[in-house]
């Protein structure tokens, strides 16, 4: 272990640092803190929203409030990229010396140029249906999905109007003008030449099969998806593709569409099978598939900040210990932040891929589980131990505790590095404060 710190330390570390101080990757590592806040503080509604008791849930709609919860959640995670999108761009900005509530209002503005702006419903007239197109924007495009075009907006979008501000496009006024006046009027032409290739975009891509970027995005990255079959193998390899995609900002969201189709196609084909008492044709695969669990599975991570040292780490685990037993790992993913941080790539990418092939062993062999999949139909935010122990048994929940177990020593020397890291960045922000207060005592 010693050894495996000290490459991490010697070799691993120092990449990490040079990539953060990249104008790029650190406006990504700034932006996705920021939004911290919004996915921390609905966090614990969203649990309270989503409490995994059915009596609970019957209660909240008969006193008719559950819409007004799930409405926190809309207002925060369900609209992760534009805060993404405004915050990205903000510090992009920052680091390019130019102005960044500009940049932040031009790159949100842009990103809802990209968004498609109409709905069909469907109205009944003379006693016929009819579809009518009404304005409205989906959700959809606002949260989870949306945060890869976001990011990407946010870039590009800052860096044109960096280098557009560079080249003098934008307006001079009089000095007597006032500065708030000024700086809002000095990028009219520069607005107005973003937003006209941005709308351009938006025309190009209307005249393909995809019909708008975000559609294009999802089938290119779906496509692969949709072709394999449901088997412990594919569901592995869709977990581990998951945490890819995931470390680099793209939401699982984005594949919640051919996922949906090859999860829910094995959800119902298993409970008319055990209904039925006939063998379960997808049983191990799904059991696989839930044991792998979804950003890294972070429960391991917790356990492992619980021994942290660091302020940092020591609040995160405050923050993040109990969304992550409810399953909602934003709060993690984003305050660490796990997302393009190098020194999180290997256990985020490997702990699925090994906690996968360890519980298809384990299935297999000696620890067979007698598997209930009705149990599927509990909410998403049920604790990991209570449904492996409602839908498996005591072997499933073994087998839950032994994946923690093994997650939680992959995640550990990756940890134990970036929290010594943290640890003395705070003692020399403590000494320099120090010796500050120090120097001003003398003074005085």
């Amino acid at each position: 272990m010693n050894r495996f710190e000290s490459f991490l330390s010697n070799k691993l570390l120092p990449l990490s640092s040079k990539m953060q101080e990249n104008n790029v990757l650190g406006a990504l590592t700034e932006g996705f803190i920021r939004t911290s806040p919004a996915t921390i503080g609905s966090a614990f509604i969203l649990i309270l929203a989503n409490f995994p008791i059915q009596g609970w849930l019957d209660w909240l709609q008969k006193i008719k409030i559950a819409d007004s919860l799930s409405a926190v959640a809309n207002a925060s995670i369900g609209i992760m990229a534009l805060l993404a999108v405004y915050n990205i761009a903000f510090a992009y900005a920052k680091r390019l010396g130019c102005n960044s509530q500009n940049a932040g209002l031009i790159s949100l503005a842009s990103y809802f140029i990209l968004i498609p702006q109409t709905i069909t419903t469907f109205v009944k007239e003379n006693g016929e249906w009819v579809s009518n197109q009404i304005g409205a924007v989906k959700f959809d495009y606002l949260g989870g999905q949306g945060i890869f075009i976001g990011m990407l907006v946010a870039l590009l979008i800052t860096k044109l109007y960096s280098s557009l501000s560079k080249r003098k496009f934008t307006i001079k006024l009089p000095e007597s003008v006032p500065p708030m006046v000024a700086d809002s009027l000095a990028p009219t032409f520069i607005v107005t030449i973003i937003f006209a290739l941005v709308c351009a975009v938006r025309i190009a891509f209307s005249f393909t099969g995809f019909h708008d970027v975000f559609n294009f995005i999802t089938s290119v990255i779906s496509a692969p998806i949709n072709s394999v079959m449901a088997n412990p193998l594919t569901m592995i390899m869709i977990q581990v593709l998951l945490s890819f995609l995931w470390f680099f900002g793209i939401h699982n969201a984005v594949l919640s569409g051919p996922l949906s189709a090859v999860t829910l196609t094995m959800i119902t084909t298993n409970i008319q099978a055990f209904t039925s008492g006939d063998p379960l044709p997808y049983g191990t695969a799904f059991m696989i598939y839930s044991v792998c669990g979804a950003a890294g599975n972070t429960m391991g991570l917790i356990i492992c900040l619980m021994t942290s040292k660091s302020k940092r780490y020591r609040e995160m685990f405050k923050l993040g210990a109990l969304p992550t037993v409810f399953n909602i790992t934003e709060p993690l993913v984003f305050g660490l932040p796990i997302i393009l941080n190098p020194l999180y790539f290997f256990p985020m990418v490997l702990s699925p891929l090994i906690s996968g092939f360890v519980s298809w062993g384990l299935i297999t062999t000696i620890l067979p589980i007698h598997y209930n999949p009705t149990v599927e139909n509990i909410p998403w935010t049920t604790p990991g131990f209570v449904k492996f122990a409602l839908s498996g048994g005591i072997s499933y929940l073994l087998i839950y505790i032994i994946i923690t177990v093994l997650v939680t020593l992959i995640w550990l020397p990756f940890v134990r590095i970036a929290d010594k890291k943290e640890l003395e960045l705070e003692r020399k922000n403590n000494e320099q404060k120090e010796e500050e207060e120090s120097e001003n005592h003398i003074h005085a």
